[in-house]
Formats: structure tokens, sequence, C-alpha cells
């Protein structure tokens, strides 16, 4: 075989052999790239993509004005790769300062010095976080080096442009007024899970959506430039509206605590409604919680108790039994009944006034001024049961409000055909049964509406980050009693001002009128207790009524300045409302109705 046909072999067998090695290689890469690619993908997706969470915001609860009431606070969270050589001793490089071409070298430790200058820490403390981490997990990938830093400290360190930091955020709720409402916002967990309040009800609207970003980071843990990228957007929560207005709740309970330090109370609520919308402006307790220092309060006062507390009532329930005569044609304002201050009517039933007197000849009007047990329960009980009690469902008793709180109680009120007899009567002047603050404003709220119940509220509703807002529905108004009804017992509140507590609840230029309560209580064991509950629910202004105000003060030192106390509180919230809601004066003449029959 001569030279040159040995060559062309050679040649036509090397040609041969790559033909045969590229056909084996591009198999090979066909079956990688394309037969195995999802299953080698998924084998080495955790090794070069980190997924990172990224928190949709909660949203802020604000009151009627729009004032913030809770809010997030965006923080972030310094992280470190602790396996990373540069982290424990090396160099990186960055750009040289203004004025300088190229870049200089920044050693790990000077970068330590930096990086603890922005954080508050040392460079020794922060080479312990990382020599700590390693001496647990060789391996250790994660370290934190300062958490909760706020967004100044993170350009700052952002600024240093050290490759081995990560950050991630840290949100973190916070309440601007302290315990101002708090009561009623309620508060979320360490890692803001609800717990109590408008935080917890109202949860669905001020949950955000958290989003979904990853970066490819390299064998040293490091995030590689330019990877980030956001798979899911995150969606910030909306807004919750509040009716209530953040001056007037703080005033209220400044009063509220005053009031409950100098009585020596066991509790005080106070409320204050918009007669005409049924919104809650302000609803104080005594001790209010702050949502954001749960440790410094009781623990027994987180919880609004206005709404979850309920108690016997007393007195201020004859507005609902007068209002029921005066509907049903049974009475009139002037109806008179030769009223003894004591009553045994039937074998086993026995009743009393709360003072002493001799028969007396009190119109309807009379026995609502004096407070009589005895003339409300006689005149009362002419009234079937079972319709007494379809009136007081009316007025919302019985049953739980829904102005946006996740408990709300409904008190305690049985069917008529389980009342005996002695709470047959006893039910016509506030015992028998239990309701909560909230309820005995939404009966005033009734008369001072016309006759028409408009259910409390608190939400109004929520706004979502478009800019649309969905109301929170309270339920139905309900066309309790008649205007002509409502009309008469306004004037009948404002003879009993005038006859008893002009001292006490005089605002000069406005009328006012109100019903006092002295309700027993039950001590838990069958038997009633031997100190009060002291109420006093008011109308203003009488002629043009446009709010009720109800305290209740539980259990003070003494039956007279319990009385008194809670006339006074009222007064004084109701000289708040004048002053931050601008409430204009009175107009016309005040016409009382008689007290004694002719």
């Amino acid at each position: 075989m001569t030279k040159r046909v040995k060559r062309n072999a050679r040649s036509v067998a090397a040609m041969v052999l790559v033909i045969l090695v590229t056909m084996i290689f591009s198999a090979r890469l066909f079956q990688i790239q394309v037969v195995q690619a999802s299953a080698y993908n998924e084998v080495s997706k955790d090794k070069r993509a980190v997924p990172v969470s990224i928190p949709g915001l909660r949203g802020d609860i604000a009151d009627r004005n729009g004032v913030v009431l809770a809010s997030t606070d965006e923080r972030y969270d310094v992280q470190l790769s602790p396996k990373n050589t540069l982290v424990r001793d090396g160099v990186f490089y960055r750009q040289a300062p203004e004025g300088q071409s190229g870049t200089v070298a920044v050693t790990t430790e000077e970068a330590y010095t930096e990086i603890a200058e922005i954080t508050g820490q040392t460079a020794g403390e922060l080479r312990d976080i990382v020599d700590s981490a390693l001496a647990k997990n060789k391996k250790s990938d994660f370290a934190y080096v300062q958490r909760e830093i706020t967004l100044d400290q993170l350009n700052a360190l952002k600024a240093l442009k050290v490759p081995w930091l990560t950050f991630a955020p840290n949100y973190q709720r916070f309440y601007p007024n302290g315990g101002v409402a708090g009561n009623l916002i309620g508060f979320s967990s360490s890692d803001q899970i609800p717990q109590a309040g408008v935080e917890r009800s109202q949860d669905a609207c001020l949950a955000g959506t958290d989003g979904v970003e990853t970066y490819e980071k390299g064998a040293d843990g490091v995030a590689l430039p330019g990877s980030h990228v956001v798979r899911e957007k995150a969606e910030n929560g909306g807004t919750v509206e509040l009716t209530i207005d953040r001056d007037l709740q703080w005033q209220a309970q400044q009063l509220v605590d005053e009031y409950n330090a100098r009585l020596g109370t066991e509790w005080v609520y106070a409320v204050l409604m918009d007669a005409k919308t049924g919104e809650l402006l302000a609803v104080a307790e005594d001790g209010s919680v702050d949502p954001g220092d749960l440790n410094a309060g009781d623990p027994e006062k987180r919880e609004a108790r206005s709404f979850v507390r309920p108690y016997e009532p007393g007195s201020t329930h004859k507005t609902v039994t007068v209002a029921t005569l005066l509907e049903e044609g049974v009475a009139t304002p002037l109806t008179p009944y030769d009223t003894p201050w004591t009553m045994q009517p039937e074998a086993g039933v026995r009743f009393s006034d709360w003072f002493e007197h001799a028969v007396e000849p009190w119109t309807l009007t009379g026995i609502y001024v004096k407070s009589s047990n005895v003339g409300t329960a006689m005149l009362g009980t002419q009234v079937p049961a079972k319709t007494r009690y379809e009136y007081m469902r009316k007025f919302g008793l019985g049953e739980s409000t829904e102005t946006g709180l996740p408990l709300e109680d409904s008190g305690l009120l049985y069917k008529p055909e389980k009342w005996d007899a002695q709470t047959s009567y006893n039910v016509t002047f506030g015992q028998g049964f239990s309701s909560t603050i909230i309820q005995t404003a939404g009966v005033y709220q009734t008369i001072a509406n016309g006759g028409v119940r408009i259910p409390p509220k608190l939400v109004k509703g929520c706004r979502a980050q478009d800019g649309s807002f969905t109301p929170h529905e309270s339920g139905d108004p309900v066309n309790v009693v008649s205007q002509e009804t409502a009309s008469s017992i306004l004037q009948m509140m404002e003879t009993l001002v005038d006859d008893t507590w002009k001292d006490f609840l005089t605002i000069p230029g406005y009328r006012i009128g109100g019903k006092t309560g002295t309700g027993e209580q039950s001590d838990g064991q069958g038997h009633y207790r031997t100190d009060y509950v002291h109420s006093f629910a008011s109308i203003f202004p009488i002629d043009d009524p446009q709010y009720v105000v109800v305290a209740s003060l539980g259990f003070p030192d003494s039956y007279t300045s319990g009385t008194t106390s809670s006339v006074s509180l009222v007064r004084e919230i109701e000289e708040a409302a004048i002053r931050t809601l601008q409430v204009a004066p009175s107009t016309g003449t005040f016409e009382p109705l008689p007290i004694y029959s002719e």
C-alpha cells in the first residue's frame, strides 16, 4: 500500500472516530438537557436557586378620621453564611471612595469593624457569631448578624458592599397611641398572629399575601449578583376603618381611670354612641391594655369587657318597660298610680323601692323620675310577659351585638315560660336578666332615634389597597316603638334630670335627659352581693337627640357616691363630646311633665 493510500486511510479512520465521539456526546447531551432535564433541575434547584419569602405588609387600623391606631413597622434582619471562607479570613474588593479610581481591598476584620459601627456591636462580637455557629455545625450556612435594624442602618450596611452579607425584612406591629383604644384594637403575637380585638376579628382584611423571590447562590453560600427574581408579588393588607374618634376615646379613658381610682371600683365602663347611626365614638374601660406592652397591664383587662361582660342593668331598663306600656296603650305619661314603697302582689313574691316613703300619688312619669320599682312592676306586668319579652328582644336584649369584634356576649335573657313569679316582676325594673353596656346604649339610641334601633357599630369596614371599600354589616334597622312613644320618653328623661340631677348634669346651653340605674349582682353562689353596679344613661341634646352616653361603675365603696359619680362621669364625657364634635347648643323651651297626679 502506498504512503498516500495509508495517509488517506488514517484520515478516514480519524474522521470516523471524531464523528462517533461527537455522536456519543451529542446523544449524552440530549439525554441530559432534554430527556432528564426536569429530574436534574429538581435535584439541583435547592443547590442553586434559594427561595425567599416576601411578606405582605399587615394593614393599618384607623379611627373614623383616618388617624392610625395600629400599623406595621418595617425592620430588617442582617445575615451571613458562616461556612463562607470570606466571612472568616478573606478579602473582597469594592469601588474606591469618590475622587479615587479603581478598587480597594477590604479584609474580613476591616469589614467586621465597619459593620459593627452601624449595628452597635463590636468586631469581636461579630467574629464570635461566626465561630459559635461553626462550633455547632462546621457546614453552617446561616447566622444572624443583627435583627430588626432600621431602614437607615440597612442602607448604611448596603453601602459597604460586603458580598457575604444578606438582608431579610422583619415586620413588627406597633401601636402609636399606646393604650388608647387598646381594649378594642386587640393585639398580635410576636410573629404577628392576631390574638384579640379588631386585630383578630378583621384579620381577613388586615392580612397581606406573601410573595416569593429567588436568588442563586455560589458554592460559598453568597448570592450571585443580579440573580434575584420575583416569582410571586407580595400584596399588602387593607385598612380597617373604625367608628371611634381617637381624641374622644383618649378623653373617655382618662376619665374612666380617674373615677376608678377615686371610687375604689372593681371596674368602670363608659360608652359614647352616635344616636343617628349607632356608631360607637368611644368605648372606654379602666386599665385599657397597651397592645405594644402587654406585660404592663392586667391580663384580665385585655379583652373588650364592655362587649363580653354583661351585668344586671337595674333601673336603666325601666325605659324599656315604660316604652312598652306607652306603645301598647296600657298607660300614658300621666297615668296615675298610688304607689307604696313595698309590695307583695302574690304569695312568695316581694319587692320594694330603694327608699321608704308613704303611698305616693305618682303619675307614670313620677314613677319613672323617682325610679320606683313598685310602680314600674305593678304597671309593667299589666302587659303580658310574652309581649314584654318581645319588646326586650326588639330593643336588642338577649342577642349578641355584631359591631365587628371577635366576641360579643348576648347577655342572659330567658324566655318568659322560664320566668318564675318573682322574675316576671323583677324584669320590669332591670333584674333577673343581664346585658352589656353596649346593649344598654342601644336601647337609648333607639329612643333618641325616634324609635328605630340601628344596631351598634364599631367597625365601619375594610379599605383595600386598590381603594375599594367593603362596609361591615352590623344588622338591619328595627322599628321598635313609634315616634310618639320615643318623644314621650325623651320628655320624661328630661323631667327626671330637671327634678333630681340638674346640680350634677347641667351644661349651660344644652338640654339633657337621662335615667339612673342601680343593679344588684349575683355573688356566683345563688345570692346577690351587698354592693351594686351604678349606671346612668343619657341622651343629648334632648331637643335634637344626637348622642347617647352610658356610664357604669362596678361596686364602688359608697352607694351614694356611686350614683352621683355615674351622673358626673356622663356629664364630663358629654362636655368632651361637645368640645370635640362642636355640638350646637339646644333650642326651644323645656316643658316638664307632671310627677304627681291631680
